[in-house]
Order: C-alpha cells, then structure tokens, then sequence
C-alpha cells in the first residue's frame, strides 16, 4: 500500500479522488472490481443494499479497501432511529430526537455514538455521515423530522459534539449535515427542491450556530439540497452547486477548513436532466472537495471522464483541486490504514450490539 499523498497521482486517478460512490452487490466481482480499479474512487458509500449480515460486511469492506491502490473513505448513513443501514445487524436504535430529549441525554448520545463507533470500525468503516446538524421536531415533513436532536440550535450542538467526540475516539470520522439547515423545508430533498425562506439573520442566528460552534470538530462537512433566496438570490438552485452557500459562506465567512463534501447528486433536488459532466464540474467549482454519485454508474464515469478532461485541458484549475486533495489526504492520513484491518472480531460485536440494546432499553 503507497503511503498517502497526491504529488504523483495523474489527472484520472485525481478526479477519482473527488468522488464518493455507492456500489450495488454485496461482494466484489469482475464487474465491479474493473469499475472501481478504473475510476479508483476516494470514498465508497454503502447502503442497505449492500449489508447482509456482519461477516459479509466486514468481509466486503476488506475487499474495497484492497481492491483500490489509495486507501478509501469507506462510508456509510448511520445515524440511528429510522436511518439505521445496518438494521437486522445492528439492534434497533432510537432516533436522535428521542434520545436527546431523554433526561439523561447526554449520556445517551455519549452511548449510541461511541458503540456505533466501536462496531462499524469493527466492520471496517471509517466515515459516518452523522452527526445531523439541522434543527428540526420530530412530527415536521422535512424529511429531517426526528432525525435531528432537537430543533434549539444550543441543544443540537451539544449534542452533535458529545456524537463527534465520543465516535472519533473509536476511530470513525464524523460529518455535520446538511448545511447550511433543513430544518426551514416542507419538502423532502430526495424528492423535490427545497425551497427555504427564512432570512438570512435567522440562518445565521440559528441554523448555522451548530456549524459555528463545531466548526473547529467537524472532521467534514455535507453540503444539503436546498435553496435559499435570502442567500443565493432569486434564480433556484440547489446549495450544493452555489460558491455562494459553499465558498463565500461555508468556506469563508464561518472560516471552515475542513472538508467539505455534496449530499447525493442524484437526488430528486438537482436536475436529473441535467448531464453529469456539467454538474459535478459545478459543484467542484461552488467549492466542494467531494462529490457523491450514490448509484448509477455510468453517472459516475461520466463524471470521472468530465473531470480527468477538465484537468488535463487546464479548465479545472490544478491548484484548485490540489487544495481540495491537501485537505481529503490530511483527513485520510488519520484514518485507520487498510493493512492494519484485523480480522472480524465477532466477540467485540456482539458486545456493541448488546450495549445498542441496552441504550434502546434506557431511552424508554
């Protein structure tokens, strides 16, 4: 295994890095090992598709990461409640809303993140796109709802950083979303555009707070599909293709360095009509360093094609990427390396997941 670092990657296995990809199968055949090896993507996301069992689990995050010559985010949506990818593998798990409104929240939280921390290291993953940072109640149509801690931005902050520091420290990164705030929509993003009204004070007052507050804890930050006329103005687009969202205020204005990744480009909130090749070079131009293709594969060559071209022909700045890629492989370079993986320990699982079970018990 290369030791981390860009210095010498070519123009393809560059714009490889800037992809997050999901797979289908729960195991690494022909197909998929020559698509993966062609595009040598810097993250693989799986999803309840791809989870059968934890042995299969752990057996297959053991093959991504030795199929790919640069060791991979190997990601996953963890965050508890109804978004429990590992459900049949992982207990039942409350949702944030009601743990954190328990009396003895914290410690709950504190709980939940550090064993699912503990268990999809074990496993084999490195990344969970958790904690949700938006303010929200448990009954509104958002498709946030209890997925979020609460909707007082003091209270979600405190506890998205008990969940940041108590899953770090079993060697998982986490990641803050969906920025700048869902909380403000009626709609789901995975169906429909967004569309958030709120001024641009109230934003900055309440749903970024988390952000401001964990900005210097968040390891990565996902970028949501809403759209945000107080801040971006009246032609609709989603914020993950706005350099106003992501560069101006994200990036500068909250003075955030860490990296900064897309929800998923093939949700029903961007423009599905619209070509890859154009919307991924949009979003690395907004300021992203991540994009996130979670299904489709010939999306995702096509977005790896418009990016190799892009660099190669000098109209995707070197040196824009490369601060993109300084920040992914400083990142990268404290996960746990792929030879280091033990094998399975199914002793220590069932351990965490007893421990899962007690923390639904206690959150009655």
């Amino acid at each position: 295994m290369p030791s981390l670092g860009f210095a010498n990657l070519d123009d393809a296995q560059r714009a490889g890095q800037l992809l997050v990809v999901g797979v289908d199968g729960t195991s690494l055949d022909g197909d998929l090992k020559r698509r993966l090896q062609a595009v040598a993507p810097g993250g693989i996301i799986l999803f309840a598709r791809n989870l059968v069992d934890s042995s299969q689990v752990a057996a297959f995050c053991r093959e991504l990461y030795d199929i790919l010559p640069i060791p991979p985010f190997l990601a996953i949506d963890q965050e508890g409640g109804r978004v429990n990818r590992l459900k049949g593998i992982f207990p039942p798990i409350p949702a944030n809303h009601s743990l954190a409104r328990n009396p003895g929240g914290a410690g709950l939280v504190r709980l939940h993140a550090s064993e699912t921390g503990r268990g999809l290291r074990l496993l084999g993953f490195n990344l969970n796109f958790a904690p949700v940072l938006d303010l929200s109640e448990a009954a509104t149509p958002n498709g946030i709802g209890d997925r979020a801690y609460d909707s007082d931005p003091g209270q979600v902050a405190t506890m998205a950083g008990i969940f940041l520091q108590a899953q770090g420290v079993q060697g998982v990164s986490g990641c803050g979303k969906h920025f700048p705030g869902l909380g403000g929509a009626v709609v789901d993003s995975h169906l429909e555009l967004p569309v958030i009204t709120r001024s641009e004070a109230l934003i900055w007052k309440e749903d970024l707070h988390p952000y401001r507050a964990l900005r210097e804890s968040l390891p990565m930050v996902m970028v949501g599909h809403a759209f945000y006329p107080a801040l971006q103005g009246k032609s609709p687009q989603p914020a993950t293709l706005s350099g106003v969202i992501v560069r101006k205020l994200l990036r500068e204005k909250l003075g955030y360095g860490g990296v900064i990744l897309t929800d998923d480009l093939e949700m029903g909130a961007v423009d599905q009509k619209r070509r890859p090749a154009e919307v991924v070079l949009q979003a690395l131009e907004a300021g992203n360093d991540l994009v996130m293709y979670c299904k489709t594969w010939d999306r995702i060559e096509e977005a790896h094609a418009a990016l190799t071209r892009a660099l190669r022909s000098g109209s995707l700045s070197g040196r824009r990427v490369e601060e993109s890629l300084s920040r992914l492989f400083t990142l990268k370079s404290r996960l746990k390396p792929a030879g280091q993986l033990t094998a399975f320990d199914r002793g220590e699982f069932d351990t965490v997941c007893q421990s899962l079970q007690q923390l639904e018990q206690a959150s009655v």
